[in-house]
């Protein structure tokens, strides 16, 4: 895809925090999406930063529930669960 896609590539789907550095310093892509595991860690930037435990998200709270706040909001931050 790099040979065929010269602008700035986002990779997404599956990548945890080691794949992501990976994909980024080998050149397989500049940015990485983790949108269910940020649905599940709202600071995963942060958990990232410490190799912090994830919040295991839970796919049927995803779209099709008639509360739509539950499953965006209600996962607990890290220091929520310390």
């Amino acid at each position: 895809m790099r040979k065929a896609f010269r602008g700035t590539f986002i990779v997404a789907g599956g990548y945890d925090r080691e794949d992501g550095n990976n994909a980024v310093a080998e050149n397989r892509a500049d940015l990485v999406a983790y949108g269910r595991v940020f649905l599940a860690n709202p600071d995963l930037p942060k958990r990232f930063a410490l190799n912090a435990p994830l919040n295991k998200y839970n796919r049927e709270t995803f779209y099709i529930i008639p509360d739509p706040v539950l499953g965006y909001t209600d996962y607990p931050f890290l220091e929520d669960t310390e």
